[in-house]
């Protein structure tokens, strides 16, 4: 997928998740302010020495009020009676080398050692979807009942973990539903299937590891609520730059008793608002949620966040939840729903029958470019014709991991076609227009299939049903209001006159001039075309690209 666009590490905080009280609630710490200092720890020892330096300009939060550090990297945050966590935004050139929060406590020092990183090159990152963890089938349907684990996961995981790892990726993202569900099992159950999850990625993934909040992961209990999902990956809103990129995590589960309702809280979109407020109007935002916007609840919390991104103009809406991938909406912003690490929760392929997998993205030169990887498979994605049905004409999009040297398609058993390869450093891609307006109405078959630069050759075949509407060019005519500046398809027309490189053809309701058509055509011959039309001109049909005219076999 491309689009032109107008580290939590883990929060693992293996200090606190891995010993955390299943029945943990947060409880308020009355502290007047936090003091800490942002630098970078060029030995790594996390400790500020003599000859290492602050780093000024760094962002640091509560979730309610945001500072920033002075020269010497030093802050104080006055601190919400309501915060859980102290966290660093860390800048581009800066990743946390031991963890970017700290829990709020009485006596805690709030220092933040950072790891001197480049902040050059496109942006890569990788997008892992609802996981729903569990580890077997029996622990599974405890959490979801109506659903029966066919896949055993830790295979999976580890796949991908092996996957990611040779992605180049700058960081992970865990878009939300962790685990299998906090809702119906024992709340200490649902912590054992977070930590699994958390330990088995922070350990084998080898990039930062950041992680949302999903329905699944919120325990119907007000008491509880979101503080396993805390105590385990943190804070459950927050914000952190990557290669001059503004990443915004945001939590849109808000608990009501055992009710949860998909919207943000008034008090996350404030620390919104002052955090998107600090940026350049050039600062390109990527935000991350779990929900899909068609899922949002009607709040006045979504309706304003809604419009606060439209009106700062994001480079994209990232999301989960529908175990699909899918291009949501280009505008007012661009929105991408991927598919499922667990596929259909762990029953098979998910439901857009892509395999157990993650997307990655790569940002570069104000285009955002993406590719889905199923784990330990090498597969090819077909991400458009995304209809299944299909109308005169549409645009094929493939993109396979690795490098490729040549690219084919074919409809059926028809011949291939040739499609030009583009290589992005990571994966290769094609696109291209498709007509099939001279195809039979029915079910088709596209094949795409990448030669790679190995020696492998890797497909993907796609069905749709084509369905060509029946419009003589008299029609066209007699309706220009409907038709004008839009594309037609002519897709039976013989040739009356050839006269150089234009020719004169006809449907029994009309006869136009086509103009720069293949030579060696001949009176008489059956041809089709596809174009956009233009009533005034001498040839009304401008054919655009030379996939849109059919010469038909004698």
């Amino acid at each position: 997928m491309r689009y032109r666009l107008r580290d939590t590490m883990l929060g693992i905080g293996l200090g606190i998740g891995l010993t955390l009280c299943l029945c943990l609630v947060f409880e308020s710490i009355s502290a007047e302010a936090a003091e800490g200092v942002v630098f970078f720890d060029a030995n790594g020892n996390g400790v500020l020495d003599t000859g290492e330096s602050g780093v000024e300009g760094v962002a640091v939060s509560d979730g309610v009020r945001i500072t920033w550090t002075d020269d010497e990297g030093i802050f104080e945050l006055s601190l919400s009676d309501t915060a859980n966590f102290v966290f660093v935004c860390t800048p581009s050139t800066g990743q946390a080398s031991t963890n970017w929060y700290i829990p709020v406590a009485s006596d805690a020092r709030y220092d933040f050692p950072l790891k001197l990183i480049s902040a050059d090159g496109p942006l890569v990152f990788a997008q892992l979807s609802d996981l729903h963890y569990a580890p077997n089938p029996e622990e599974f349907k405890l959490g979801l009942r109506d659903r029966r684990m066919q896949i055993l996961p830790d295979p999976v995981l580890e796949a991908i973990v092996e996957d990611v790892n040779t992605s180049g990726v700058d960081f992970v993202i865990l878009a939300g539903d962790i685990v299998a569900d906090a809702q119906y099992p024992e709340p200490d159950l649902v912590g054992q299937w977070m930590q699994a999850a958390a330990a088995s990625l922070s350990t084998g993934i080898d990039s930062p590891v950041y992680s949302v909040v999903g329905n699944h992961d919120v325990v119907r209990d007000e008491t509880i609520g979101k503080a396993i999902y805390e105590a385990t990956f943190g804070p459950r809103y927050y914000s952190f730059d990557r290669k001059g990129i503004h990443c915004v995590v945001l939590d849109t589960q808000q608990l009501t008793g055992t009710s949860l309702t998909y919207t943000i809280d008034a008090q996350q979109l404030r620390w919104l608002e002052q955090d998107l407020s600090r940026l350049s109007s050039q600062t390109p935002i990527l935000v991350f949620c779990h929900e899909p916007t068609f899922d949002w609840a009607d709040t006045p919390e979504n309706q304003a966040l809604f419009t606060l991104l439209q009106e700062v103009g994001i480079l994209a809406l990232l999301n989960g939840h529908w175990h699909t991938n899918v291009i949501l909406r280009e505008e007012p912003f661009l929105e991408i729903t991927s598919g499922a690490v667990c596929g259909s929760w762990w029953e098979g392929p998910g439901p857009d029958n892509t395999g157990f997998g993650f997307r990655v993205f790569q940002v570069s030169r104000g285009n955002l470019d993406s590719t889905w990887r199923t784990g330990g498979v090498d597969d090819a994605e077909v991400s458009e014709p995304s209809r299944a049905v299909l109308t005169w004409m549409d645009q094929l999009q493939a993109s396979v991991w690795g490098q490729a040297s040549q690219a084919v398609y074919r409809w059926d058993d028809g011949a291939a076609a040739s499609v030009n390869v583009n290589w992005n450093g990571l994966w290769s891609s094609i696109a291209t227009n498709l007509n099939v307006s001279t195809m039979v109405d029915g079910y088709h078959k596209l094949a795409v299939e990448f030669m790679m630069t190995d020696g492998r050759t890797i497909e993907e075949t796609q069905s749709y049903y084509v369905m060509n509407p029946s419009v003589s060019l008299g029609e066209i005519f007699s309706h220009e209001d409907t038709y004008q500046g839009k594309v037609v398809a002519a897709p039976m027309l013989e040739v009356r006159a050839v006269m150089g490189a234009d020719i004169s053809a006809f449907d029994e309701t009309k006869t136009i001039i086509i103009s720069k058509v293949p030579s060696g055509l001949a009176r008489n011959d059956m041809i089709g075309i596809i174009g956009l039309y233009h009533p005034t001109s001498t040839a009304p049909i401008k054919i655009y690209d030379s996939a849109f005219f059919t010469l038909w076999p004698e």
